[in-house]
């Protein structure tokens, strides 16, 4: 079991295969690490490999097996906060290029990842009209993708671009939801509590996903602790976290803990392979996917180099080149990603002595404070970057 994960994560897959063939792995798993750790890939094969009726192997062709290749299983509920839209445009601009089974597989499980937040088990009385379309919209993508699982002939360029079109059109109202989600509610607590206690047919285990949950509020905290605490039989918890460290204490005290080394550069061309993409390199897998998805990585990159100097030289931009930044970073959608580059620069500046320690602290402090908003409120990010920018200067 795990033969593909263990090329990545080989500490880790030999842990998780002792546990599970000594019968001691678990219910309550905190799998903890950087983004684009495979922390959301191990989650998903080790709940297929605790589903498998046959030898656990990855390519094993028993029906659990079957269903979890394409995600196309009802017990396994997912609840992220991700850019799914960077990994779902990086898909289907695979799968047009390509057009073979990985991309095929790859699109459609990547698509299945957003669509099992609107896993029948997640739906409350009560929701609005927002709510109740988004789960009509995952319906009509799923639909799609059922069509295209079943296609067994080869498609043509002409097809595949038709395919990637009407997917894009179903799918938007679906990543204008993602971007408003922080992570699981109260509500959507409550309905797990339910479909774990119900009888399942034929003793299926059942795994929820749940991503940055240290992003919640405490209504949600309290009353998943309590599913924590005693889960049914049969019902796996996987809490995948970039800051283990800010979950609440209670939470933590209930987990097996796992940690996500980053993965080597080796490992990132090893996993991009059957991308086919010549000599093209990326350092991480975000920035595969990030610039899959459309973000300009270099012109970020410069951006970044501007506000740097500008701290520097203690020299404020001009109203002009500051409303080019801000514009351009809007207009990019990359505010998370341009403070995550921000933190890296001035930390090199940091160990370069450009800056001491103390302006160093300070900035880590505004900017860890305006990435934490911003991932927890649905705030104007052109608005959020200008005052942080100006917050910056009057440190420096």
């Amino acid at each position: 079991m795990f033969e593909n994960l263990r090329r990545s994560q080989p500490d880790l897959s030999d842990q998780l295969t002792y546990q599970i063939q000594s019968n001691t792995f678990s219910q309550v798993n905190l799998f903890g690490g950087s983004r684009y750790s495979l922390r959301m890939t191990t989650a998903l094969e080790v709940s297929r490999v605790l589903s498998c009726t046959g030898d656990k192997l990855d390519d094993c062709n028993c029906e659990h097996c079957r269903q979890f290749r394409l995600l196309n299983t009802s017990n396994v509920v997912i609840i992220s906060q991700r850019d799914h839209q960077s990994v779902i445009e990086t898909a289907i601009n695979s799968f047009v290029r390509l057009r073979n089974d990985f991309s095929r597989q790859f699109l459609i499980r990547n698509i299945r990842i957003l669509l099992l937040q609107y896993h029948g088990s997640l739906m409350f009385s009560g929701q609005n009209k927002t709510q109740s379309a988004n789960y009509d919209a995952a319906s009509e993508v799923n639909d799609l993708l059922l069509a295209l699982a079943g296609n067994k002939q080869e498609i043509t360029e002409k097809e595949a671009k038709a395919v990637a079109q009407n997917l894009r059109t179903a799918l938007k109202s679906l990543y204008v939801a993602s971007r408003k989600n922080t992570t699981i509610s109260v509500n959507q607590v409550r309905s797990l509590d339910e479909w774990i206690r119900e009888t399942s047919m034929g003793s299926q285990k059942r795994f929820i996903i749940i991503e940055s949950l240290e992003q919640t509020n405490a209504s949600a905290r309290n009353s998943l602790l309590k599913m924590l605490e005693e889960p049914p039989s049969d019902v796996y918890f996987f809490l995948i976290s970039e800051y283990p460290g800010r979950i609440m204490q209670t939470i933590l005290s209930r987990v097996r803990k796992y940690a996500f080394p980053p993965l080597s550069n080796e490992k990132v061309d090893q996993l991009l392979m059957p991308f086919f993409l010549g000599n093209e390199h990326f350092a991480t897998l975000e920035h595969f996917f990030l610039q899959g998805g459309g973000l300009d990585l270099k012109k970020n990159e410069e951006q970044v180099d501007v506000i740097v100097n500008s701290l520097v030289d203690h020299v404020y931009l001009s109203g002009e080149q500051l409303n080019d930044l801000l514009t351009f970073v809007d207009s990019q959608e990359s505010y998370e990603y341009l403070l995550k580059a921000l933190l890296d620069k001035l930390g090199l500046a940091l160990v370069e002595q450009v800056i001491d320690v103390e302006k160093a602290g300070v900035y880590s402090r505004l900017i860890s404070e305006s990435f934490s908003n911003a991932s927890l409120y649905n705030q104007n990010k052109k608005l959020m970057l200008e005052s942080l920018y100006f917050k910056l200067m009057e440190v420096a």
